[in-house]
């Protein structure tokens, strides 16, 4: 099968995998539920693509043989805040952290299910598209601008992928509130929890560096153990 040359502007999802069936069957997939999508087998052909139009959606494969998926996702995210969903080996907890820590938005182990990939699919297009109503939300010294994902506190900005911006706008809905890893899950990422998933716990982490921490040396968002985890609303900022 040939890969696409040239990304077009209506395409909204890309699939970057070095297996050209599994592109295919990808391909077929997405076009069955209505998605437009184009195909690349290398990174460094899909990256180039890119250059000239953006999808809603990148299925991104970590393992490829001349440029692997997580330097995709570093060049990517270097200019794009456009949700990655990586495909990873099975069981490979490496792969699924150090993707999180690049800027993935999610996961999925190979082998998987179509019907959950349909979903994970579906599930980060519902949650990433235009919001509407107010655009920043205020919690303390916290503020969030929801629409351009990025966190003020004090004269201090961070930038969040969008999966971190929805946990955190989750917790400032409720500050001083136990907000469960089901509901976060649900919230950040667009569905259910898996078993011994720590997909919520990895976001919350990154959230935790990238607002700092409080007077005392602590982190605002407090883990409950056993519960889940809440933002305290009157928390003073510690020294940058």
């Amino acid at each position: 099968m040939s890969t696409q040359t040239r990304l077009m502007a209506d395409c909204q999802v890309v699939v970057i995998d070095d297996d050209p069936e599994l592109c295919y069957m990808l391909s077929e997939l997405l076009r069955t539920e209505g998605y437009v999508t184009a195909t690349f087998q290398s990174g460094d052909e899909g990256l180039r693509a890119l250059r000239n139009a953006l999808p809603q959606l990148i299925i991104l494969d970590v393992t490829m043989p001349d440029m692997d998926g997580f330097e995709v996702l570093r060049y990517l995210r270097m200019e794009s805040d456009v949700p990655v969903l990586i495909l990873t080996a099975r069981g490979d907890d490496r792969d699924r952290i150090t993707g999180f820590e690049l800027g993935a938005d999610d996961y999925l182990p190979k082998p998987f299910n179509p019907r959950e990939l349909l979903l994970r699919v579906q599930a980060i297009m519902k949650r990433t598209a235009p919001l509407a109503a107010t655009a920043t939300t205020e919690v303390g010294p916290l503020v969030l601008e929801r629409l351009k994902c990025v966190a003020h506190v004090g004269e201090r900005s961070a930038k969040l992928t969008s999966a971190e911006a929805r946990a955190l706008e989750a917790l400032m809905r409720t500050p001083d509130r136990v907000v469960s890893k089901d509901e976060l899950t649900r919230f950040a990422l667009g569905r259910g929890r898996m078993p011994y998933e720590r997909a919520i716990d990895t976001h919350i982490s990154h959230l935790r560096t990238k607002i700092g921490k409080d007077i005392g040396g602590e982190s605002p968002i407090r883990n409950v153990r056993g519960a889940g985890y809440l933002l305290l609303s009157d928390w003073v900022p510690g020294a940058a």
